[in-house]
């Protein structure tokens, strides 16, 4: 038996091997077999999780599947089962299984056993009733002969372990095998499923990158990531450029472990995906430890790197890299680790099992330090086998994030949530802070001798920490005097440690391991933003890039809600157009540092997301940030096969990035003066004096839950109108001599009376009552929105008419010329989006979650060309994959107008002039 990753494929020759995988009749290169249907089985006939006629079980292949449950015995349970294979040859095998539970052994005939553990990479989940949910994994390449042999699986449990396991079927294929749920190879998707009226369904085959694609961006890439050098900051530090100066801006996605663990074909196809979709960057977000601790959180040996993980990582890089797609590295967040004491910081076990999370301790516990910069010399400093490099000689490793999504200001900083020991550590720091800026305890605490802590201890030199609601407006209120001015010393040493931390990171990143690109610190909140916000972004000034978290997250609720989507919940669709105050795209940039958004997305359910990617590539181009990285991309081919709560590799999502991210990249909305500007003094930021330009937390609903119940996220604004950076710049500076706030009169630009804005040019347009968003720019014009609302949207080279309720049209010059210049121009549309079979009640309860494929709404609109200056040669509608189809297009000729219908049934139409 020959065992890996299938490694043997490059770029050009994977790629010319996904064509056999799309092929319509495979022919007998496959091996298929329900795991339910063994020759021999000691597993239970019955369980209680067995599939039934209940709705959702039907996205088992075979509508069934081979369960345990229980407590493991001495005699796991076993399966064994006679296959005909048909070529001998290398084979992929494959598992459709439940999650993580139900580790197994496997072998073919008499070869050795093989094992499959728990801590495994999954792919193309399906969420099926009674909270369970089915994945592929890729199990081995083999070599086996051709004729009868037998496979056999026992399950790799010891007696007293959960025997819960879930397998649905197995696969052996010749070719590079690409999940999609249940389905054979050249199965499709559609065949046999009732597509409401009005709505086409979507199921196209894996995408193949034939020569003959009209619509392919790999070209707005360079040969490869990193090709002139690291990245850089521009002179005035607030851009990205590329090694050799020339200016760029990132559209991205975040990827994880589990993507990055597929075989080389997989990965070879997803990076080249995303560079056809016009993608740029991508955020590896993922623990890269030895048993992280979240499969089952009962982890407790030390927190060590898992060597296999790191080599996933480097192929990661390596496959990205060949495409162009440079990659954003976060490698540390204190969820990822279940138990402090995997650190060895003392005082971890008298916590409750799920709080001893260790957050806020990197900032200030030398021994957590320690073990985070052993860790990062270990990841960086090893060669990555794919290129060479280790990965902090490596250009195409363009950023690298310190530290996800902690800091000292937001809720989770409180003395419930550390142990003593660690609460007892920070305070000693404080009092010797307190001694080394005053010259004694004694003089520090002169100011506010009547502001009292119970942890106080003067002459033992320890000095009491108030928790992050002290930090806040509320607390402001009703503090005396003396505890405000306790409360600022406060902040002063919390900045400093929590900046301190970063110089000393980027310190060893640039002087001892060599790393050239960018670094960014955090990405996180305060508990009040009108407050601390501008504290913890002049903390992050010590590294390069500034970062920032957030999410479109309407109503849904429900067992798991905030990081799943399962049938009972709860959910109402709402449209970001409709919402100005809510979607995560407003951002205080700091004046010397470009701006990114590492995390951003628009969650599921909700039936109005078509909006999301033209909000996003304005904001972008208007705000000038450097940065996007869409959260999350699951797909193991082209698109989602299920419902994720962090959806993105659907038809509203990814199947508009090609026009966006082109927008967005090329810069065709110019970026905007700045209208606001705050001049500030860290002094007065630390006396908690606060900052008037404050947009709302947007946070994801995970991370939410950890705001204290009854408090506010973001504060009343006063003098600040916080849709400003909807029209312009808003920025910031810390501590600059001669530097002077600055607030421009956007009465002509934001009208509330009215419910609409605009920038000064009227390149942009927000009309957030009727729920209609445009953009109008020479070489991009679009429109987002409740169409419904309006008769039509009149532009300078055309006008967009629609009789879709709710989506997003938009037309591009895809040769960089001007619309009304350009030979080759491309118009891509979409309206709302479903996974077929998705059912919910009027007042939004999840009755089933559907399955593939994807299902639309038909596209009803047409574009009116004015006084077009070149006549039509060519109009082709696309298929998802950018080649020309045998669907007619109309087009007629009108005055001095041409009128185009679209293709009810199509996202992608070209103009060819």
């Amino acid at each position: 038996m020959k065992r890996g990753r299938a490694l043997a494929w490059s770029v050009a020759v994977g790629l010319a091997g996904l064509a056999g995988a799309a092929v319509a009749d495979p022919g007998p290169t496959f091996v298929w077999w329900e795991a339910e249907s063994p020759n021999t089985s000691t597993f239970p006939e019955q369980t209680w999780f067995s599939a039934n006629d209940d709705p959702g079980w039907q996205y088992l292949s075979g509508g069934a599947w081979l369960t345990s449950t229980g407590i493991a015995t001495a005699d796991p349970p076993q399966a064994s089962y006679e296959l005909d294979i048909p070529e001998a040859g290398e084979y992929q095998l494959w598992v459709r299984k439940f999650w993580r539970h139900g580790p197994m052994h496997y072998r073919f005939g008499e070869a050795a056993w093989q094992t499959l553990g728990r801590d495994i990479p999954l792919v193309d989940r399906q969420r099926l009733p009674k909270d369970a949910e089915v994945d592929w994994v890729y199990l081995d390449t083999v070599e086996l002969s051709a004729g009868e042999t037998t496979f056999e699986i026992q399950l790799a449990l010891q007696p007293g372990e959960d025997a819960v396991a879930g397998l649905d079927c197995f696969v052996l294929s010749r070719e590079p095998f690409f999940p999609r749920g249940k389905f054979k190879p050249g199965e499709r998707a559609a065949d046999g499923v009732e597509v409401p009226d009005g709505w086409f369904a979507l199921d196209e085959p894996l995408d193949t990158f034939r020569d003959d694609t009209l619509l392919d961006l790999r070209h707005l890439n360079e040969p490869e990531a990193g090709t002139h050098g690291p990245l850089r900051k521009s002179p005035d530090g607030n851009s990205i450029h590329l090694g050799d100066g020339t200016p760029v801006r990132f559209w991205g996605v975040n990827l994880s472990a589990q993507e990055a663990g597929q075989p080389d074909h997989i990965v070879q196809h997803t990076t080249r995906r995303l560079a056809k979709l016009g993608v740029n960057m991508i955020r590896h977000h993922s623990p890269l430890w030895i048993d992280n601790g979240l499969t089952y959180g009962t982890a407790t040996s030390p927190v060590t790197l898992d060597p296999v993980k790191v080599e996933r990582l480097h192929h990661l890089v390596a496959a990205a890299k060949t495409q162009g797609i440079y990659t954003n590295l976060s490698w540390y967040f204190p969820l990822w680790i279940n138990d402090g004491g995997r650190l060895g910081l003392a005082g971890y076990d008298t916590l409750p099992a799920d709080k001893r999370k260790p957050f806020a301790v990197l900032f200030f516990n030398d021994k957590a330090q320690q073990h985070y910069f052993d860790a990062m010399r270990e990841l960086l400093t090893t060669p990555n086998p794919h290129t060479g490099l280790p990965l902090a000689n490596d250009p195409a490793l363009g950023l690298i994030e310190l530290c996800n999504e902690d800091n000292l200001f937001f809720w989770t900083f409180d003395e419930k949530n550390l142990p003593a020991a660690q609460w007892e550590l920070l305070e000693r720091k404080f009092a010797d802070h307190l001694k080394q800026k005053h010259g004694s305890l004694e003089a520090a605490r002169k100011p506010w001798r009547k502001a009292k802590h119970d942890n106080d201890d003067w002459d033992g030199g320890r000095v009491g920490v108030y928790d992050a609601w002290h930090m806040t407006r509320e607390a402001k209120d009703k503090l005396s005097n003396h505890e405000l001015k306790r409360v600022a010393e406060q902040v002063e040493f919390l900045a400093g440690l929590q900046r301190g931390f970063y110089e000393k990171a980027v310190r060893v990143l640039r002087d001892e391991l060599g790393y050239e690109g960018l670094i960014s610190a955090s990405n996180w909140y305060a508990a009040d933003p009108t407050l601390m916000d501008a504290v913890e972004r002049w903390t992050y000034t010590a590294t390069d890039v500034i970062d920032q978290h957030g999410y479109f997250n309407p109503k849904h609720e429900g067992d798991a809600a905030s990081y799943s989507v399962r049938v009972g919940q709860t959910f109402d669709s709402r449209a970001a157009v409709l919402l100005p105050q809510r979607p995560p795209l407003r951002t205080n940039q700091v004046e010397g540092h470009p701006q990114m958004i590492s995390e951003m997305g628009w969650t599921t359910p909700n039936h109005y997301r078509a909006d999301a990617t033209l909000l996003t590539a304005a904001a972008m181009s208007l705000q000038g940030i450097d940065a996007v990285n869409f959260f999350i991309w699951n797909a193991t081919g082209d698109f989602d096969t299920t419902m994720n709560k962090f959806a993105l590799a659907t038809p509203t999502m990814a199947g508009m990035f090609p026009a966006m991210a082109l927008m967005a990249r090329r810069g065709d909305l110019p970026e905007a003066d700045i209208v606001v500007h705050e001049a500030l003094r860290t002094e007065n930021l630390f006396n908690l004096e606060g900052t008037a330009a404050v947009t709302d937390a947007a946070l994801d609903g995970f991370r939410a839950a950890d705001v204290q119940p009854g408090a506010k996220m973001a504060g009343d604004l006063e003098t600040f109108d916080p849709f400003s950076a909807y029209v312009g710049r808003v920025s910031r500076s810390f501590d600059q001599p001669g530097d002077a706030d600055l607030q421009l009169n956007l009465n002509g630009s934001i009208n509330r009376l009215s419910q609409q804005m605009r920038t000064h040019n009227d390149s942009f347009q927000w009309d957030w009552k009727a729920g209609i968003v445009s953009i109008d720019s020479p070489h991009t014009q679009a429109a987002a929105g409740f169409f419904v609302n309006t008769p039509g949207v009149f532009l300078s080279n055309l006008s967009i008419r629609s009789n879709n309720y709710f989506g997003q049209i938009t037309v591009t010059s895809l040769d960089d010329k001007p619309i009304d210049q350009s030979r080759k121009i491309l118009i891509q549309a979409v309206t709302e989006e479903s996974l077929s079979g998705f059912l919910a009640t009027r007042s939004g309860k999840i009755n089933s979650l559907g399955g593939q494929p994807w299902i639309l709404k038909k596209i009803e609109a047409s574009i009116e060309f004015h006084n077009p200056k070149h006549l039509f040669k060519r109009v082709i509608a696309l298929d998802i994959n950018g080649l020309p189809t045998n669907d007619i297009v109309t087009w007629e000729a009108e005055n001095n107008s041409i009128v185009v219908t679209l293709p009810q049934n199509r996202l992608y139409t070209i103009i060819e002039r």
